[in-house]
């Protein structure tokens, strides 16, 4: 594996696969891989958002999500490598000082594998997406951010939220007064062990979210993105960045995959758990990799040319036995091509 490009694997946490075993099994494989492990953050999941399609197991509940922050904290004492990326903590649901907390506490006892993935949750308009059709992740975002009451300034909320993170971690003693969160001396410890922070990765493929992310964060995290959409947005992220005085953010892609020696059997695959949600087979396979070992490591090129430094990957189908399967083979047929950017 490049030393400039990881990989990661999104655990069997949600939907109708989660279960502790599974979560085990996954985060075990990775470690010994030499792979990272990520996780959503979620309140509630169910049925019109799981990607699980004929793979639906017996009495499987489409409503199972386990909470991100408690099972990085489960798996960072199974695993010792592995980097653990919260992918992304939905930060208007979490009050930053407490997440601070948690964040450093976790850093610690990881021995500074923690990246602090943050975005501001689905929005309730998303399904004019050019390529996706987002409705069903809207209806969930409206049911969390009813349950918390949060309206609105959510991106105003986002960048106090980032500034107050870093002074605590930071600081010594923090004092800080915003729109949003008034403290004064405030001194949390443990610090991270990771110096001067934790990682940020701001998630979202919004106009917004790039900005964040060059003005506040160590990389771009979007989710089902185009190369395309990475190649102008890593342009937009540079150029913001230079403007801040800031080194240009790396860049991280989430992507649904599925590879099989047999392309089209993986395609088929993909179609079955996520054509729902596309508008149409071009729009699906330019946001997802999918196709044999060769097909697949031709794409992730792409992407690896375009900036991308590492990889969040989701496995279809969805059922453990066929995640264990395909980390084997990307870790096995699929890295081992890779040429990592200059």
């Amino acid at each position: 594996m490049p030393d400039a490009v990881r990989f990661a694997v999104r655990l069997p946490q949600s939907w109708c696969v989660a279960d502790r075993d599974a979560l085990c099994a996954v985060a075990d494989l990775a470690d010994e891989l030499g792979m990272d492990i990520s996780v959503q953050d979620h309140l509630l999941a169910d049925s019109s958002v799981s990607p699980c399609g004929d793979a639906h197991p017996a009495g499987g509940e489409d409503r199972t999500v386990f909470e991100a922050h408690t099972t990085l904290a489960f798996l960072a004492a199974r695993t010792e490598r592995a980097r653990l990326i919260a992918g992304v903590y939905v930060l208007p649901y979490r009050h930053p000082v407490w997440l601070a907390k948690e964040t450093s506490s976790l850093d610690a006892l990881s021995n500074g594998r923690l990246v602090v993935g943050v975005g501001v949750g689905a929005l309730r308009g998303r399904a004019e997406d050019k390529g996706q059709d987002l409705q069903a992740h809207g209806g969930i975002a409206v049911r969390e951010f009813d349950t918390f009451a949060i309206h609105g300034h959510r991106g105003r909320m986002m960048d106090e939220y980032i500034r107050v993170l870093d002074a605590l971690w930071t600081q010594e003693v923090a004092t800080y007064e915003g729109e949003f969160v008034r403290f004064e001396g405030i001194d949390i410890f443990p610090k991270p062990v990771t110096k001067p922070r934790p990682p940020i990765w701001v998630g979202g493929r919004s106009d917004a979210a790039i900005s964040r992310a060059g003005r506040l964060g160590e990389a771009w995290f979007p989710s089902q993105a185009p190369v395309e959409v990475i190649e102008a947005g890593g342009s937009e992220l540079a150029r913001i960045a230079r403007a801040a005085g800031r080194p240009t953010p790396a860049m991280a892609a989430n992507l649904f995959v599925s590879v099989m020696a047999d392309g089209d059997a993986t395609r088929a695959a993909m179609r079955d758990a996520l054509g729902h949600r596309f508008r149409g087979d071009e729009a699906l396979f330019s946001a997802a990799l999918a196709g044999t070992p060769d097909e697949v490591r031709a794409h992730v090129q792409r992407y690896v040319d375009a900036g991308v430094t590492t990889f969040d990957l989701k496995y279809l189908p969805l059922t453990v036995e066929q995640t264990l399967t395909q980390m084997r083979v990307v870790a096995t047929e699929v890295v081992p091509g890779i040429t990592a950017r200059p």
